[in-house]
């Protein structure tokens, strides 16, 4: 008897640890879901969008892709939903503008305002066809475009990394990317509600030079200076790149140059034709000439 009331005591505790394990279970992943906030306001004024929004919740796949099915669709001017962890994209759409956005949940509550009228630009860089985005820090800069002055305008944000993301309200723009010395300038009109990645492709190369008196190679620092091949309306030579050192592998955008090499009361000049993916070797003679061309300042 005692034994037939011991087993049924075991199955008892079995029973309820099993009640206790299925309880705390559903306990755990209600836990896991985080409340989630999105309200909406407009890029011009700031101001919070009163109006019905339809959104649309979408999750993330592992290489950044939203998923075919989304997690949560809702007309509102807030959407108050919950959402287990992960990355999510959020996509807004009123009678005449939409936006957009990514964020991620965790087991903290989540609020996030969806800005309508602004664009969003990702961009990285190549420094020829062919080549892998660069992995070292770009300085990125957004400027405001100005028509017939494209490097003109106003500096509004500036990145230093291999890839930057930008979101500004819509109009014309320039991104400028300084790498190794080297700049680029790309006029990007953004639309609002709209998201653009771009790749710029720096059409480098590179130019290998070396310096010499009569047969005898220059082994001492030397300043190198890449110039425009015509002057300006002052008669001076607009640079381009300088360097300094006994032979330098420069990189420079695809076109011609004209490369001035000064060593102490020496120098000596020779014609550079740089084509992109390319390695150019020039080397320059450098005598006591008089008539050293004028350089104007970077």
């Amino acid at each position: 008897m005692r034994t037939i009331t011991r087993v049924a005591s075991f199955l008892l505790a079995v029973a309820l640890s099993a009640a206790a394990f299925l309880v705390s279970g559903n306990h755990v992943m209600a836990a896991a879901e985080a409340e989630v906030t999105i309200d909406a306001a407009n890029g011009a004024d700031g101001k919070k969008i009163t109006e019905p929004v339809s959104w649309t919740i979408t999750k993330l796949d592992k290489n950044g892709k939203p998923v075919k099915e989304p997690s949560v669709k809702e007309a509102a001017p807030v959407l108050k939903t919950k959402l287990k962890p992960g990355q999510y994209q959020v996509l807004g759409r009123t009678k005449e503008m939409s936006a957009k956005q990514t964020f991620t949940v965790g087991q903290e509550p989540v609020a996030r305002t969806v800005t309508f009228g602004m664009a969003e630009i990702s961009i990285k860089m190549i420094t020829s066809k062919g080549r892998k985005p660069v992995k070292e820090p770009i300085q990125w800069d957004m400027l405001t475009y100005v028509k017939g002055k494209p490097g003109g305008g106003e500096l509004i944000h500036t990145v230093k990394a291999p890839t930057a993301t930008f979101s500004v309200p819509a109009g014309g723009y320039v991104v400028r990317a300084t790498y190794n010395g080297t700049t680029a300038d790309l006029v990007v009109p953004l639309k609002a509600g709209q998201s653009y990645d771009y790749t710029l492709n720096l059409y480098a190369g590179y130019a290998e030079a070396t310096a010499f008196t009569g047969k005898k190679k220059i082994v001492q620092d030397v300043t190198w200076q890449v110039v425009r091949t015509k002057p300006n309306a002052k008669g001076e030579y607009e640079l381009v790149a300088e360097h300094t050192g006994p032979q330098p592998k420069m990189m420079l955008r695809e076109g011609k140059y004209l490369l001035i090499a000064r060593y102490g009361e020496m120098w000596g000049k020779e014609d550079l034709s740089v084509m992109a993916g390319d390695v150019s070797s020039v080397k320059v003679k450098l005598a006591q000439d008089k008539g050293m061309p004028v350089i104007a300042s970077k």
